[in-house]
């Protein structure tokens, strides 16, 4: 008989609290580690490493995952990226609690928000639940490949309670109690807390404000006050507009007996004190007892489009709005229109993503053979070699191309120095993958190989220590997530395996295989040799293995206390 389940030999083995690695080998009996170091007696699967690394697995507390997770319990692409727990409901986007009246209005806000395709979530999400607690049950029924824990939704509990007018205004007496009656239910099924949003850009179907947008101070004061009273210790997540303070999320943390998150930190070339002003008053909160963490991601902020459906740009005045392809190669080839962008861009505005910055737009795909080598040249380079100004050589390329050609933008979060600078600083996450979400805009499921190699190996701005615990035990700390982002006996076996040499983030593939056909963008991890939850590999570097889903529903710890020893 077999002392372990499993036994790695021969490893490196990263504890995730940023402590040197241990050479030696990691068993696991029961998903749980069992010892770390000289391991005596046998496993049962027994995988020498060859030296290779072995470190808890990345916690993803920023996905978009909630309507995936009840057709996909892989969760794709994100274990194939070595991602182990991912939180979701963040923003406040979630799909539970569901009245079937309300089911309608969730997935057309969710699908305009986050830029999921409205027929895919009409095809493929599983409403065999209408509460809160059936939506956890119901996820942990699937067999999901990562852990999973969840954030109540904001802007779902109002359309529950308000309906449409919960995008129009602020809620009476009455239904803000019926949506705090909804909260508690959520928070004794298992929710971590509350995701939200006061995001001016954040709009729902019909160019409508998604519904927290609509919440006073005093609605989110409410919230606060539920979550205290439930026994605090959980966690209040916000993508934040500029009417929000660092001071008020303070206020919340303290009310809520937990913690309060903001999102998203991030640098602005036109804006270069911005985000490590946010930075410092957070750490600010943070010393006054008032536990307050920005979001802050490590990759630069990229999006792939066509001109046909120019996200990024269409916040220049005189850039067409319109879809119809036919009035948009008109536009694009008329001089006055091409005049007006060009006259707008010239004014540098903290209000716009793309502020002219064609060296930081590439070509990905080209659609005619003949343009193959202009693939990985910037618009600024395609500028230099026609003698042409940057926007007039995007707009014949895509003209030549019937709009078809694929760019990449990079619009924010670009400058290295500085946003290693906010890396760096104490208590700012790493995060902000929105893994699930914008489908074919981009797909940062990735965030955390980027680190790995990015900022450790290549940039070299932190030891491969130092990195593995800012993805690992930080923020699971920060989120109550008991036993995970560590390897030490007693902790869950939630690990993988990867060659810090060769580890890299794969450029975007194009898919086909979400419900009815819809497209999304996913990305490869060469370098990651495998990817374990609760001791089950769920994927061996080249695809997900055949195995009933490990993961676990993480409830909040002073939730249904007899539910979770069960589990």
């Amino acid at each position: 008989m077999s002392d372990w389940d499993l036994v790695i030999r021969n490893a490196r083995i990263y504890d995730g609290l940023g402590n040197d690695p241990v050479e030696g080998d990691l068993a696991v009996r029961d998903g749980v580690v069992g010892a770390v170091g000289k391991v005596d007696g046998r496993g049962a699967e027994e995988i020498d490493a060859g030296g290779d690394a072995i470190a808890p697995g990345i916690v993803d507390v920023h996905t978009h995952y909630d309507a995936q997770l009840t057709w996909d319990p892989t969760a794709s692409p994100s274990p194939a990226l070595g991602v182990t727990t991912v939180v979701i409901g963040n923003c406040g986007f979630g799909i539970a609690p569901a009245p079937p009246a309300a089911r309608d209005t969730i997935l057309a806000n969710l699908s305009v928000v986050e830029a999921m395709s409205l027929e895919s979530l009409h095809a493929g999400v599983d409403w065999s639940f209408e509460s809160f607690d059936e939506y956890l049950d119901l996820i942990q029924a699937k067999r999901p490949f990562p852990n999973v824990a969840a954030l109540a939704s904001h802007s779902v509990m109002r359309t529950a309670v308000m309906g449409d007018a919960g995008s129009e205004r602020a809620a009476t007496e009455a239904e803000l109690a019926e949506m705090q009656a909804l909260f508690r239910d959520a928070l004794a099924a298992g929710a971590l807390g509350m995701g939200s949003s006061t995001f001016e850009n954040h709009f729902g179907a019909g160019n409508r404000p998604v519904p927290s947008r609509m919440a006073d101070d005093a609605e989110f004061r409410a919230f606060a006050r539920t979550l205290g009273e439930a026994g605090g210790g959980g966690i209040m997540m916000a993508t934040c507009g500029n009417a929000t303070s660092i001071p008020l999320l303070g206020e919340l943390a303290e009310l809520s007996q937990g913690a309060t998150i903001y999102a998203p930190l991030l640098h602005y070339s036109n804006q270069p004190e911005r985000a490590i002003g946010l930075a410092r008053e957070c750490a600010a909160e943070r010393e006054k007892g008032r536990p307050v963490f920005p979001q802050c991601s490590c990759q630069p902020l990229s999006m792939d489009f066509t001109l046909e459906a120019a996200y990024p740009m269409l916040t220049i005045d005189g850039w067409p709005g319109s879809e119809d392809a036919a009035e948009l190669k008109r536009a694009f080839a008329d001089p006055a229109v091409r005049r007006r962008i060009r006259d707008d861009l010239a004014k540098p505005s903290g209000t716009r993503i793309f502020n002219g910055h064609w060296d930081r737009v590439e070509i990905t795909i080209a659609q005619k053979p003949e343009n193959a080598d202009l693939v990985g040249l910037t618009l600024a380079d395609l500028g230099q070699r026609q003698g042409k100004d940057p926007l007039d050589a995007c707009l014949d390329l895509a003209l030549a191309e019937d709009l078809k050609t694929v760019f990449t933008a990079k619009l924010l979060n670009v400058e290295e120095d500085r946003v290693a600078e906010l890396l760096a600083m104490p208590g700012n996450l790493v995060s902000l993958s929105d893994a699930g979400a914008h489908h074919t805009l981009f797909c940062d499921a990735g965030f955390g190989i980027h680190f790995l190699s990015h900022w450790v190996r290549e940039a070299q701005k932190f030891t491969l220590a130092q990195a593995i615990a800012k993805l690992t035990s930080e923020p699971a700390r920060i989120y109550g997530l008991d036993g995970r982002g560590e390897l030490r006996p007693g902790a869950a076996a939630d690990f993988i395996r990867f060659d810090p040499a060769a580890l890299k983030l794969s450029k975007t593939i194009k898919l086909a295989d979400l419900p009815a056909g819809g497209e999304r963008l996913v990305r490869e991890a060469p370098g990651l040799k495998g990817t374990w939850v609760n001791g089950v590999q769920v994927h061996d570097g080249k695809g997900y293995r055949d195995v009933a889903g490990p993961g676990r529903v993480l409830r909040r710890r002073s939730a249904r206390p007899e539910r979770a020893a069960a589990e």
